[in-house]
């Protein structure tokens, strides 16, 4: 085994973006403009720069950042209180403005530019425009949607958002605590009546806005909801295994790996950053150390025992399957495993990881 992380490397991440947003997915490291664009992929990226450049006076980012914004801005329609997610390469929108998943998203990305510098002039453009989507994010009925935007209402401090905001995120969370409610029973501690994608950032919300809400219940909700969570990813075992894209149900026996699909890079970077959060919030170092387990599922600590991460292009492989990774490496994978590592950095646990 090989004690230390892999160094945060954004050579592939540079090959994905340009001055229009980051695009979506690759033929193996081979940028495919045919895919275009989504306000999913680019409220990540926007996510992740914040991270990257703390402390680097790089313009790079800082264009990369400014690219991203005017992206989401861009996206948002004040006028059918929606917002477009899908542009081709040609920026043309090859949708309606919609709520969903996305709209969440682009909350929390606005929430972190919020947080990280609250005195610059993007802060202020960016809590104007979270003040002017209220609305529409008051209708979130979708679990991940709400924690989303919960995490990002979660990221500045309370007398930096306005009222209204505040009571968005009063009213969020306590949607999502319903949802907890209605489906947790005997054996299932979860939000839903399947495991699906990107399932660590829903116990992560309530943990966020509990101790922001100092909340001590809604904190133990979430607790509890991400320590069963993570037994379903065999986090304390010898190989962590996700959720795949099949997904698992509730009321089934867990089927095989093979049977269940291939397992991808959002759901490792979901749990890592969840159990950060636990981490941080309960100072607990148990957290912190299944935080690392679960990060070194992209270093070989998986059902097949081969790296996700690229170590040759800092790019991270699409998925993992019976057969090994896929050759791909897009948006979606690249950014999840550079906010995972990120985190880890953010909470000093870089140095505790060991590669398999």
């Amino acid at each position: 085994m090989m004690k230390g992380s892999p160094q945060i490397r954004s050579g592939h991440l540079l090959n994905l973006v340009d001055d229009v947003g980051i695009v979506q997915h690759a033929h193996g490291t081979v940028p495919n403009r045919s895919s275009g664009y989504c306000v999913d992929d680019v409220a990540r990226l926007v996510i992740a720069l914040l991270d990257l450049q703390n402390g680097v006076s790089d313009p790079g980012y800082q264009r990369m950042l400014a690219s991203g914004l005017a992206f989401l801005f861009h996206a948002w329609d004040g006028k059918k209180l929606g917002m477009h997610n899908l542009m081709d390469y040609g920026r043309h929108w090859l949708d309606d403005p919609h709520t969903g998943d996305h709209v969440g998203r682009a909350a929390w990305a606005l929430g972190a530019v919020v947080a990280d510098e609250p005195e610059r002039e993007e802060a202020d453009s960016c809590l104007r425009l979270l003040v002017d989507m209220r609305l529409c994010l008051e209708e979130a009925v979708t679990p991940r949607e709400m924690a989303y935007t919960i995490i990002g209402l979660t990221r500045p401090a309370m007398s930096v958002l306005t009222t209204p905001l505040q009571g968005l995120l009063d009213t969020l969370t306590d949607r999502l605590c319903q949802a907890y409610s209605k489906h947790r029973r005997e054996g299932w501690l979860w939000f839903e009546d399947s495991l699906t994608y990107d399932n660590g950032r829903l116990p992560q919300a309530l943990i966020a806005a509990g101790a922001r809400l100092e909340k001590d219940q809604i904190m133990q909700r979430g607790l509890e909801a991400l320590e069963w969570y993570a037994d379903q990813c065999t986090v304390n075992g010898d190989t962590i295994r996700l959720v795949g894209n099949r997904w698992r149900r509730a009321d089934e026996p867990i089927a095989t790996s093979a049977e269940e699909g291939d397992e991808q890079p959002i759901d490792a970077a979901g749990l890592v950053e969840a159990l950060i959060e636990a981490a941080i919030y309960t100072g607990r170092r148990e957290y912190g150390r299944r935080a690392v387990r679960a990060f070194e599922w992209f270093l070989g600590r998986n059902n097949q025992g081969v790296p996700v991460y690229d170590f040759a292009t800092g790019g991270c492989h699409d998925g993992l399957g019976p057969e090994g990774v896929n050759a791909n490496e897009g948006a979606e994978s690249t950014l999840a495993y550079l906010q995972a590592l990120l985190a880890l950095e953010r909470a000093g646990l870089q140095s505790c990881i060991t590669r398999p």
